[in-house]
């Protein structure tokens, strides 16, 4: 089968290497389509993101949809023939973590594009049944592939506890931003103002429901008219952590999502005590595909409207490089087998 592979820092080199066997309990998935993530595009042009390191060639890709082409003996839950969508994270099944149901914490993971583990810009992937989901037909496979960060903005609304009434903030609006948007809103949010530094980004959120945008780049934060029941950092600067401090309502609820481009971010412990903040992280997702399907079943999310532009498997480079070539055209760039 072929395969791209990140040889180094900015080099995507196609190989031929042997189709993957499933074991008894996994699925063959033919892979038709693998969305781009930040996390992708920061592994092709710096070879790592803080402690995990591409020290071997790599396929990266772990936003994938597929059609099952071969089934282990021992699944019953697939066919072949069906569509899925693979949640990229396998955890060991065994520690504390898996068996109390958080098993996104689970120290012995293996996520899809995360050095060492092989991700998706391949034909095929053999891949553990109990997490390969099917998706309904009317789904398109590009849209299928933006189920895994779906889930991350499922897994951020429940961090944040967003209830009906809550007034909530979202700091980037990015696709996982925009995520959050959507699962806020689908929570029951009163309202959600967004903000961002690049018009295209908040003009999508307010064609998805945002109650406000703010650019962020014209307005102080100490202009802002209101403080926040809940605050969702997705933007990932030392500007928007110290931001979410000062925008939380006294007793408001601070989620920390976007990962900052250093290791220690100074923050306001003033406020963080005397306001009696909750201030906590989120980290992927934990049983939260089911729920995503059954969102997109009732259609209460649109991730169509996130897919700026579609590549081929031999345009897996230009994909790579596309969201940042185009910040002000690009929300989600999708690689279409």
């Amino acid at each position: 089968m072929r395969a791209m592979y990140l040889e180094k820092s900015g080099v995507i080199v196609e190989k031929h290497v042997p189709k993957p066997v499933p074991q008894a309990d996994e699925v063959l998935v033919k892979i038709k389509a693998v969305g781009v993530c930040g996390s992708d595009i920061e592994y092709y042009e710096h070879g790592r993101i803080g402690n995990f390191i591409v020290e071997k060639p790599l396929i990266l890709g772990h936003e994938a949809s597929g059609a099952v082409v071969e089934v282990g003996e021992s699944v019953t839950s697939l066919e072949v023939g069906d569509r899925v969508t693979l949640e990229p994270g396998i955890p060991c099944r065994k520690c504390e973590f898996c068996k109390s149901g958080r098993y996104n914490l689970c120290p012995n993971v293996q996520f899809m594009a995360t050095p060492p583990v092989d991700g998706a810009f391949r034909e095929y992937v053999a891949h553990p049944a109990d997490f390969a989901f099917k998706i309904p037909d009317s789904l398109s496979f590009e849209e299928a592939a933006l189920i895994e960060p779906l889930s991350v903005g499922i897994h951020v609304a429940r961090r944040a506890n967003v209830q009906p009434g809550d007034r909530v903030l979202i700091l980037g609006a990015g696709p996982i931003g925009i995520m959050c948007l959507e699962t806020s809103l689908i929570r029951g949010a009163l309202e959600v103002t967004v903000t961002d530094v690049i018009d295209f980004r908040l003009a999508k959120a307010e064609a998805l429901g945002a109650t406000e945008i703010i650019n962020a780049k014209t307005t102080p934060t100490d202009s802002y008219a209101k403080t926040f029941d809940k605050v969702i950092q997705t933007a990932g600067t030392s500007e928007t952590y110290a931001q979410g401090l000062a925008l939380a309502a006294r007793g408001g609820r601070i989620v920390q999502v976007g990962h900052p481009s250093v290791q220690h971010v100074p923050i306001d412990a003033n406020l963080l005590i005397t306001k009696e903040l909750d201030m906590v992280g989120s980290y992927r997702y934990t049983n939260t595909y089911p729920e995503a399907i059954s969102l997109i079943n009732a259609r209460k999310v649109h991730l169509k409207p996130l897919i700026s532009k579609s590549f081929s498997f031999e345009e897996v480079e230009k994909a790579l490089e596309y969201p940042k070539q185009h910040p002000d055209s690009c929300i989600k760039a999708v690689v279409r087998f």
